[in-house]
């Protein structure tokens, strides 16, 4: 069964609109234990220093590598953040999967304002295929990143998610098959070794992306937005929020989700991404993305049933009163 949830802003009061097929409950009903809201079992430890060189960049790698405090080996996500931001701003998500049993790889790219970007220092060609070339790097180099991080052994290879923010949404999306656009054509940098593919306030169709071939997206997919969030990318245009779910609403994924919050903003309030951006701090809004994220991590990666179970059928608005809201497209044609 599809049930398909749309949420409407009316004027600024956050006034949401659902149709579906399922019927709402009450808004006091309990919450999922699958709902992963609150901090998991584990302790979560990490590094933020470490350092490679690659071959035909100007600065060295810099990786922040985070893991439960249990013996592992444990699944991974590598994750890209925002544009001019860094690996060290999305504590309050990648803290988060730790302590629910993942380990998360987090490099800094080549256009961070940490390494002192400027915009026009390079070409935006080369600021993508920088961003490219340092998730194949880390895809590549598990076992000695893993070593210097102190933890050889447990990353698990054959349990990969990629995951992103904003800019980093879409280059999760290329790394899990949506080809760019190249003066020779589409060509994909996708890998098979992704299994599955996180994207919080991603990005829709662009000029640089193959937007005939979304289609070729297929691993399991979950997009996360808040209805305050237009697509502004820097060319003048003012799109919906719901551009912000491409991911969702474009891929060929048989198994795909989209939690939209309302009135969310972009940086939940500067939680992530950017300190002090956006609007008021939204620690609830970010729980509940976090918390579907969860679970769509436990069942795609960990293939555990409750957790897949509840992203089939559960009713987000009846334990999150009317804050958070789920659809999902299991199986049908975007």
């Amino acid at each position: 069964m599809t049930v398909d949830r749309r949420s409407v802003i009316v004027s600024s009061a956050a006034v949401i609109v659902s149709t579906g097929l399922t019927t709402q409950t009450a808004i006091s009903a309990e919450r999922p234990a699958a709902f992963k809201v609150s901090a998991g079992p584990f302790g979560v430890k990490s590094v933020n220093t470490l350092s490679f060189r690659i071959e035909n960049q100007t600065n060295d790698l810099q990786l922040r590598v985070t893991w439960p405090d249990a013996p592992g080996p444990f699944p991974v996500i590598i994750f890209s953040h925002g544009a001019a931001s860094s690996k060290d701003l999305y504590t309050r998500v990648i803290n988060h999967w730790a302590s629910h049993g993942y380990a998360a790889i987090q490099p800094t790219h080549v256009d961070s304002e940490s390494l002192g970007f400027k915009m026009g220092s390079i070409t935006p060609t080369q600021l993508l295929m920088g961003r490219i070339g340092d998730m194949q790097f880390i895809l590549n180099n598990m076992n000695a990143i893993a070593d210097k991080a102190g933890i050889p052994g447990k990353l698990n290879q054959d349990q990969i998610a990629v995951a992103g923010h904003s800019f980093g949404g879409q280059i999760a999306l290329i790394m899990a098959g949506l080809p760019l656009m190249t003066p020779e054509g589409p060509k994909s940098y996708g890998d098979q070794r992704i299994k599955a593919l996180v994207s919080y306030n991603g990005t829709g169709p662009m000029d640089r992306i193959a937007n005939d071939k979304w289609g070729e997206v297929t691993v399991p997919v979950l997009a996360a937005s808040g209805t305050n969030d237009p697509g502004a990318t820097g060319d003048g245009l003012l799109r919906s929020w719901r551009w912000r779910i491409g991911a969702y609403d474009l891929v060929g994924s048989k198994e795909k989700y989209a939690v939209s919050i309302a009135m969310g903003d972009h940086y939940f309030g500067g939680l992530i991404c950017r300190e002090g951006a956006g609007g008021k701090p939204d620690p609830e809004g970010l729980s509940y993305v976090n918390g579907a994220s969860t679970a769509f991590l436990d069942a795609y990666l960990n293939g555990n049933a409750a957790a897949k179970n509840f992203l089939h059928t559960a009713d987000l608005p009846a334990f999150t009163n009317n804050r958070a809201f789920l659809e999902r497209n299991l199986g049908a044609k975007p």
